[in-house]
């Protein structure tokens, strides 16, 4: 299902827009389409990151927050030199948990 936003862009950002859909052989559509898309992707995963590095959320709720995999989070955050909080309890009670369910 789709949806219809306007937004007021620069002229800059029309012309980059227009030289991308003639490079790529595609609609401006789609080119606005797939940008919006990664740029909204992007501003999910800051998001989440800042709120896991705050200890706002714990790390499973950051990559539900960002909607990706909990490894690949793990993944961006270790790019931000983002400390896991994971203490010495948790890794406990989940080895724990993970034994029994063996």
């Amino acid at each position: 299902m789709y949806g219809n936003i306007a937004a007021r862009v620069p002229e800059t950002i029309l012309k980059d827009i227009d030289y991308v859909a003639k490079e790529e052989n595609t609609d401006k559509s789609k080119v606005i389409r797939e940008m919006l898309s990664n740029a909204v992707k992007e501003k999910l995963m800051e998001l989440a990151l800042e709120k896991y590095s705050k200890r706002k959320v714990s790390l499973g709720r950051a990559a539900e927050l960002a909607k990706m995999p909990l490894a690949d989070f793990m993944v961006k955050a270790a790019e931000r030199k983002i400390t896991i909080n994971y203490s010495v309890e948790s890794l406990e009670r989940d080895l724990k948990s993970a034994l029994k369910a063996k």
